[in-house]
């Protein structure tokens, strides 16, 4: 729900930050000759003041903006005179959010005309998750939130280098690394490998808390040629892949127990130590190749084939020492010493061929079609070693994953008259799943499903002040894996513009889409519509308002292998998304503006299964941004932000907070 509360938020969101970068610009400045290029930029930079009332932790998992002096946006740029550098002709670097924000990021480029081109990037992305997990229900209901936090900041680095050879040939050659690391806090079953069934008892009542380190990494070294000859244009890469993953988890507490307090049999199940080591280190060599070029003046060919590989070895290092009950009072426990690793080696082969035709029948009509065949082999064999009272255990298990999808998709696109075009189409789609457990094929995991997909689309523009686009889309599957593969799955969406005047525009877009999945009942809604009215009264003073409205409802019976009467319930999950925007551009005087953006959120609806109580509610979610800003002549605008929200759920209020932001900013051209 949280994320669906997100996205509904995300358009008030993108127009505030639209707005407060636009307040950088600056007066002219001449560039300044040195090095032998003519240079010029700019610079904003503040300080942020922060007062957040309630609980902190749920500020930071949606805003993460803290006090302090931060560097919000930085430009270099020089381009070379009348040809006079040998090494370049132009260059520019970029840096934002510096100083403590979570996306700080830094560009540069430098190249010269026909020769060569440079870019190097990097940006880094904070992500912080923290529920209550303390929060108690007025009804005194446990164990409401997953107890699943984490601290992360995820690293992306790039350098790509073009060399142009000649008109025709340019070769490539570029590094990534994408790389992440921080703190998990999460939850774990103390599982091993020749576990009695008796031990099952043990784990459906003991969830415990735990917390480590994690890191992984990938790494890509990759080089590749551009070819063109008359119309058709060739792109071949060849690339290695590594990837390396590093999870750690131990128990914070020494006699930590259960996270599940409700129940009264466990309450001697202390747990003493707990540590686990995992480690993954994949390869993967890949090659790729693009085609497309024209075969007649009538009809185009493009295609594509794709190989990835990744393979490599993935290891366990696990032990448990605690106390377990004895009888099914939990009145006597004993201790338990357990020690686990496991030893695998995976190998994941994929295989991707796309092949496509577009064929200009006449002037008014189109025909594409596109086939695409994809084969995913994921391999693991892997060996087992436990110890525990009762001796060594020791065995082995082998796993064979085999995916194969063939795709067809056909269109005509049809323009009868000058601005219209209507796109009917199908798509015909077989998926074949097969999985294999030490040499023998599991039924229950094995399928496989054909699809017809009927698609259209519709694009419609009368006069230049009407615009209106649509598509629909209807799914049937002959079985289904999962409910992500419903039966039926039927949608429309269309697009309507008005804009009367330069002034006025307005805009609206809806959205309907119905699925149904017959074997476990379940059943799936979504309406919204969203639309928005800006108004211009001239280049000092516009404005927008705007109003998003998102229904999302499903149920479907659920049955449990296992636990406490009864088994077979029904799962019932309905969101409703409400969205209010306001925003407001004035400039009364020539150097004096100021700026309003605001969203109000408001979100009703529960997820429950029958017999338990919900575990989401409504909530309200309002933010809105005030700025006043005042260009000094040749020497920059000064900007003052204030930023204020707050945020109420209603099934655990100790999430609550309000929050306000006071920035002030400089910025200047150089």
């Amino acid at each position: 729900m949280k994320s669906r509360l997100l996205s509904a938020s995300a358009p008030g969101l993108a127009i505030s930050l639209l707005l407060a970068s636009a307040l950088t610009a600056q007066d002219t400045t001449p560039s300044m000759d040195w090095g032998g290029f003519q240079n010029s930029g700019s610079a904003t930079v503040g300080y942020r003041l922060d007062q957040i009332k309630g609980r902190r932790e749920m500020y930071e998992q949606l805003f993460n903006l803290n006090s302090g002096f931060r560097l919000f946006d930085f430009d270099l740029t020089g381009r070379a005179k009348s040809d006079s550098n040998l090494f370049a002709d132009t260059y520019q670097f970029t840096a934002g959010g510096l100083g403590g924000d979570p996306f700080p990021s830094g560009q540069f480029n430098i190249g010269k005309a026909n020769i060569y081109d440079l870019r190097v990037n990097y940006r880094q992305s904070y992500y912080y998750w923290d529920q209550n997990d303390s929060a108690l229900l007025p009804s005194g209901l446990h164990g409401l939130t997953s107890n699943h936090n984490w601290a992360t900041v995820r690293r992306f680095g790039s350098i790509n280098l073009l060399i142009h050879a000649s008109h025709n040939l340019r070769f490539r050659f570029e590094y990534n690394r994408n790389g992440r690391d921080g703190t998990d806090f999460t939850t774990r079953t103390l599982d091993y490998y020749g576990a009695p069934a008796s031990w099952g008892t043990f784990l459906r009542d003991n969830p415990y808390y735990v917390v480590g380190p994690m890191r992984d990494s990938m790494n890509k070294v990759a080089g590749g040629l551009d070819y063109t000859l008359r119309n058709w244009n060739v792109h071949y890469t060849f690339g290695y892949q590594t990837f390396e993953q590093n999870l750690t988890w131990t128990n914070p507490v020494i006699g930590e127990r259960s996270i599940n307090i409700d129940s009264t049999a466990n309450v001697l199940e202390a747990l003493m130590s707990a540590n686990w080591y995992e480690h993954r280190w994949l390869r993967a060599p890949s090659s790729e190749l693009f085609f497309n070029g024209k075969v007649n003046p009538r009809m185009n060919w493009r295609g594509d084939f794709l190989y990835f590989r990744f393979a490599g070895p993935s290891s366990i290092e696990a032990s448990y020492a605690g106390t377990t009950r004895s009888n099914t009072t939990g009145t006597k426990v004993v201790p338990y010493a357990v020690n686990y690793t496991s030893q695998a080696n995976l190998s994941e082969p994929n295989y991707v061929l796309d092949q496509g035709f577009s064929l200009k029948l006449s002037e008014w009509l189109n025909f594409d079609t596109d086939y695409r065949f994809n084969h995913f082999t994921e391999d693991g064999n892997a060996t087992f070693s436990s110890k525990d009272s009762a001796g060594i255990h020791i065995g082995g298990a082998g796993q064979q994953w085999r995916e194969s999808l063939s795709q067809l998709d056909t269109r005509l696109e049809f323009t009868p008259v000058a601005g219209l075009t209507i796109s009917p189409g199908v798509r015909l789609m077989k998926r074949d799943v097969v999985s294999v457990i030490d040499g023998v094929v599991d039924q229950g995991r094995t399928l496989r499903t054909k699809t017809a997909w009927p698609i259209a689309s519709f694009f419609y523009q009368p006069a230049k002040m009407l615009t209106i686009r649509g598509d629909y889309q209807s799914t049937t599957n002959g079985s289904s894996y999962t409910r992500i593969t419903p039966h039926t799955d039927v949608g429309t969406r269309w697009f309507v513009r008005f804009r009367p005047t330069k002034k006025i525009s307005i805009e609206d877009n809806f959205t309907i889409r119905n699925r149904k999945l017959v074997d476990s009942s379940f059943s799936n809604t979504i309406r919204s519509n969203g639309a928005t009215v800006s108004y211009a009264i001239n280049d000092r003073f516009s404005g927008f308002a705007g109003f998003a409205y998102d229904s999302y409802f499903v149920t479907a019976s659920v049955s449990f292998l296992r636990g406490v009467a009864p088994l077979n319930t029904t799962w019932r999950d309905q969101t409703v998304n409400r969205v209010w925007q306001l925003g407001v551009n004035a400039q009364p005087l020539r150097r004096l503006g100021f700026n309003f953006a605001g969203n109000f959120v408001r979100t009703t609806g529960v997820g429950l299964i029958t017999g338990e109580l919900p575990n989401y509610g409504p909530v309200t979610f309002p933010m809105a941004t005030a700025t006043a800003h005042y260009d000094f002549p040749k020497l920059g605008r000064l900007a003052l932000d204030l930023q204020r929200s707050y945020y109420i759920e209603q099934i655990v209020p100790g999430n609550n907070f309000s929050a306000n932001l006071l920035t002030v900013r400089w910025g200047a051209n150089f």
